[in-house]
């Protein structure tokens, strides 16, 4: 039995895989007033996550998503699902190695080979994988402090800069309500609010539902304010359109500092300070992938971290060929294909066929009682 975080820890955890990538890369540009995505979508993302804290309320002794899974299931199509998941969590740390590697190259790296980049991250992912969930918690902590500060120090050093122009953000609702929405449940909800399933794999290190729920809602409402805000930043200082086709925005607004030419272009330490917050996140979606396999073929989930690592690097090359197909195969078929089953569909099944086994279990004990209670009275009768 893993040992269990505290509320920070698992807050800090939670807030620090959402933060991820996302922050980098932004709100996919679906729609005009982007920042108004967010708020929209985190709406649904909580009732979401709230399902997913209902599964483990029917039977308590589960230890996570995966002996959930086989429970429900059955033995054989259950552990099919958890090598689907495990694959699953695998595949989104190979599409994040991947965000990581072009933001390298983009700002540190240029002329590194980017085999060697990939090589060297994931060794430095399956280490920190290695040191177990409750390690990646003490780390988030710090981690989630950089990134705040980062975000902060950012925000005043453009404002310094007079590069942020509040009139760019109008018209607000310019093509109406219905796009936002639109977009609300076909980007933002699944990534990368919905990627929060992952931490069903660790329940019993969450410090138990109460404070699982309550730490896994106050991530999701922080990731909004901190996702809406970056929106917003990136929308006053590089205007709508030109965020538009920006890879990374951020990284783009930072570029735009300049105070009295001596604090200029911080895109390089924004780029190492995020580089952390895409290590955690890859080390967690890691180690729960190795847990997910090694619960299959019933060995230490310890020996498959290594050799998954590099099989993260290997898709991370191989999934697309350049990263604006990269881009497109996020927004709409790894949305479609990946997402929606294991985030939504999958978990909703399961906890019907769990409710549905508990209320079974519960008639059946009415019916015990029943028939106790009779024999109780009829001993009664004949005695008297």
């Amino acid at each position: 039995m893993e040992a269990k975080f505290s509320a920070i820890q698992s807050f800090t955890l939670i807030l620090a895989l959402l933060l991820g990538t996302a922050i980098i890369i932004g709100t996919p540009r679906l729609a005009p007033d982007v920042w108004l995505v967010e708020i929209i979508a985190v709406v649904p993302a909580i009732l979401m996550f709230l399902m997913y804290t209902l599964l483990f309320s029917a039977d308590s002794t589960h230890t996570g998503l995966y002996s959930l899974l086989v429970n429900a299931w059955g033995r054989y199509l259950g552990k099919l699902f958890v090598l689907g998941y495990a694959i699953y969590f695998l595949y989104i740390a190979a599409r994040n190695v991947r965000d990581m590697i072009e933001l390298v190259m983009t700002t540190l790296l240029r002329s590194t080979p980017p085999h060697i980049l990939v090589v060297l991250f994931v060794c430095l992912v399956a280490y920190a994988g290695t040191g177990g969930i409750k390690v990646l918690g003490r780390l988030s902590e710090v981690i989630v402090g950089l990134v705040i500060l980062f975000f902060c120090t950012l925000g005043l050093f453009l404002a310094m800069s007079g590069s942020i122009d509040m009139e760019r953000v109008l018209p607000i609702l310019s093509q109406g309500a219905a796009p936002i929405i639109k977009a609300s449940f076909t980007s933002s909800l699944w990534f990368p609010y919905g990627e929060i399933i992952v931490f069903l794999v660790f329940y019993s290190s969450m410090g138990g539902r109460a404070q699982f729920r309550k730490a896994g809602i106050a991530a999701l409402v922080t990731a909004c304010a901190v996702l809406t805000l970056s929106d917003l930043l990136q929308i006053c200082t590089l205007g709508m359109q030109y965020g538009e086709y920006s890879a990374f925005p951020l990284l783009d607004a930072a570029r735009l500092i300049d105070i009295a030419d001596i604090i200029t272009r911080m895109d390089a330490l924004v780029a190492i300070i995020i580089i952390f917050g895409v290590l955690l996140k890859c080390a967690v979606f890691l180690y729960a992938g190795a847990k997910g396999v090694s619960s299959v073929f019933r060995s230490s989930s310890h020996s498959y971290i290594f050799p998954l690592a590099l099989i993260i690097g290997a898709m991370s090359i191989m999934i697309t060929h350049n990263f604006a197909e990269h881009g497109q195969e996020g927004l709409h078929y790894v949305m479609y294909i990946l997402h929606i089953p294991f985030q939504l569909l999958l978990p909703l099944l399961t906890g019907i066929i769990i409710w549905i086994r508990r209320g079974k279990r519960g008639d059946k004990h009415d019916d015990i009682k029943q028939t106790d209670s009779g024999a109780d009275s009829n001993s009664i009768d004949g005695a008297g």
